[in-house]
């Protein structure tokens, strides 16, 4: 294999490696997204804590229905 041919073999090679890297972002994205969404009712309950201040654990439990 002569030096041209090995240095188009290395830059083809890498081209697929580039695009291989960026699909795998893409998907690690797109998991990233569905691992970390979050319901709209848990915001809105967080919301409502935050207005209140504090609660107990006893008293989130006793509203929210969650043991923290």
């Amino acid at each position: 294999m002569s030096e041209v041919q090995l240095l188009e073999r290395i830059a083809s090679d890498l081209d697929f490696l580039k695009k291989k890297v960026v699909e795998i972002e893409e998907s690690i994205e797109d998991i990233n997204i569905d691992l970390h969404h979050v319901k709209p009712e848990y915001i809105k309950k967080l919301d409502a804590i935050k207005k209140e201040g504090t609660v107990s654990s006893a008293e989130f439990e006793k509203r929210f229905g969650v043991k923290i």
